[in-house]
C-alpha cells in the first residue's frame, strides 16, 4: 500500500537526539542530588557537636580568678575554653575518631556589655562555638553565661 510509511532516517536521528538531551538532563539532576545527599547529615552532626560543647561550657562556673591552663578534662571555668581549637573529643580528652574530620573552635568574650534589665553588678560572658567540616558551611552557636 502506498499510504503506509515508516519513519525516515532524519526523523529517527532527531528523536534520538531529543531523547538523549532529556536523558542527560535527568541524569545530571540525579547526579547533583546524590552528590549532595550527605550534606544534611554533616550539618546535623556538626550541630550536635556544637550543642554538646556549648552545653558543657555553659555548665561551668563563671571565672572569679584568672583561669589556669591544662587539659580540657581539668577545665573548671568557662574562660578555660577561650581559644580552644580541636577535633571533637569526649570529656576525658580522648579523640572521637569517627568525628576527626570536624574542627571545633571556641571563643569566650567576658567583655560583653550588660544586657537588658540585668544589674550593673552582673557579669555576662558570650560563648561562641564554631564547628566546621570541609563538606559544609561552618555552624556557629552562641550562648550567654552570667555571674549573678
Amino acid at each position: 500500500m502506498r499510504g503506509d510509511r515508516g519513519f525516515t532516517l532524519v526523523e529517527l536521528v532527531i528523536s534520538m537526539v531529543i531523547i538523549a538531551v532529556a536523558l542527560a538532563g535527568v541524569l545530571m539532576a540525579i547526579n547533583t542530588s546524590v552528590f549532595h545527599s550527605g550534606d544534611p547529615m554533616l550539618s546535623q552532626q556538626a550541630l550536635a557537636i556544637g550543642e554538646s560543647y556549648l552545653e558543657e561550657i555553659l555548665r561551668k562556673k563563671f571565672p572569679k580568678t584568672p583561669c589556669p591552663g591544662g587539659p580540657r578534662k581539668n577545665y573548671r571555668n568557662i574562660c578555660n575554653y577561650d581559644g580552644l581549637i580541636e577535633a571533637p573529643t569526649d570529656l576525658h580528652g580522648d579523640p572521637i575518631t569517627e568525628l576527626s574530620s570536624y574542627t571545633v573552635s571556641v571563643s569566650v568574650d567576658t567583655s560583653t556589655p550588660v544586657l537588658g534589665d540585668l544589674t550593673s553588678n552582673t557579669q555576662v560572658a558570650r560563648v561562641d562555638v564554631t564547628v566546621s567540616h570541609t563538606g559544609i558551611t561552618a555552624i556557629m552557636l552562641s550562648g550567654y553565661r552570667t555571674n549573678y
